[in-house]
């Protein structure tokens, strides 16, 4: 564990205090800067995608190294209203584990996302095939150079399947003198390459709907309704809201989801979090987090409190440690000391 850390900690300090950055170093073509992917020539395709590589001192396992994710977006679009993208994942691709060595034993090739959007209009565009499920706002943008922490909220990837294969129709509609961004979707059972360790759908109909109270703030509601393939035969009926603000570098976000079961509320399942991200210096930033997890047939919920850092290298390239503990821990949430570089390319 010692070692682990050790070199993790040689990692950061190399890329942190550094005499040239990142950003100082990129070349003057704005198409080869980390974030903004590859154009292929004039085949109207792009390659992108992220990396990160994380440390795991969980309080309960021995302690790991590797590259939690090596991701690949590829982009294509016509000049007219055709768009096709995809995102496969290597997740936990290898890991240096403590009296283990280097094994790939959790390596696992899935398929994130698949699909073609028919962009008719601003009011109304089409998507059919395999997409994040727009619940809330973490899952969308969950890839780790967006997002603060090394790990997510339990709420989205508990309650909920991350990802649908189905059909959606999304756009944004003027009301009440604003515009409200919208999404219906609806997944049609057998999941594209479902990752085994998730529970998929095994049909839903859901929506998704957010609306900016300000140029700082943003309110979104979810509602889903669905059956899982591990719980055929229980219809599961989600509400959730989720709440984001940022005004000068200062960022508070917020979801809460209630998953209630017509099987009988022994079944039900809710919890939230609630996250605040304040500026320490240029690109050091703190971070907190409340969770609370009601997981069903649990006898206690689950509070999870984390703290940590976030340095900030370029908008493309981000370090980050951080610190979690948790009472009444039934759902196993990770404890202990995390942290993890995340570059998205």
């Amino acid at each position: 564990m010692f070692c682990i850390k050790k070199n993790l900690l040689f990692l950061i300090l190399t890329l942190a205090f550094s005499k040239q950055t990142l950003a100082d170093d990129q070349p003057a073509n704005p198409d080869l800067m980390p974030g903004n992917g590859w154009q292929i020539g004039d085949t109207g395709l792009k390659v992108g995608g992220y990396a990160n590589l994380d440390l795991d001192a969980n309080r309960s396992s021995a302690s790991k190294l590797g590259v939690g994710d090596f991701s690949l977006f590829l982009h294509w679009e016509n000049d007219g209203k055709l768009r096709l993208f995809s995102e496969i994942d290597f997740e936990d691709a290898f890991s240096i584990q403590e009296n283990k060595g280097v094994t790939d034993q959790d390596s696992y090739i899935g398929l994130e996302r698949l699909y073609a959007d028919y962009l008719y209009s601003e009011k109304a565009n089409f998507r059919l095939g395999k997409f994040l499920t727009p619940i809330g706002r973490w899952n969308l943008i969950h890839a780790a150079p967006l997002v603060w922490t090394t790990n997510r909220p339990l709420i989205t990837q508990q309650i909920f399947p991350t990802n649908a294969t189905g059909a959606m129709v999304y756009g944004s509609l003027p009301a009440f003198g604003t515009s409200i961004d919208y999404s219906v979707y609806s997944a049609l059972g057998n999941d594209w390459r479902p990752d085994p360790r998730l529970d998929p759908f095994e049909e839903a109909l859901g929506l998704h709907l957010s609306v900016s109270t300000s140029k700082y703030g943003q309110y979104g509601v979810s509602y889903a309704s669905f059956e899982q393939k591990g719980a055929i035969g229980e219809r599961r009926n989600l509400l959730g809201v989720d709440y984001f603000w940022s005004q000068d570098r200062y960022e508070v976000s917020m979801e809460a989801v209630y998953r209630f079961s017509e099987n009988g509320s022994q079944l039900d399942e809710k919890g939230l979090f609630i996250q605040g991200v304040m500026p320490l210096s240029e690109r050091l930033y703190g971070i907190g987090r409340y969770e609370l997890y009601d997981q069903a047939g649990a006898t206690a919920d689950t509070n999870i409190l984390l703290m940590g850092l976030a340095f900030r290298m370029t908008p493309a390239t981000v370090i980050k440690a951080e610190y979690s503990v948790a009472n009444h821990n039934q759902v196993q949430a990770p404890e202990g000391f995390y942290a993890s570089f995340a570059i998205l390319f």
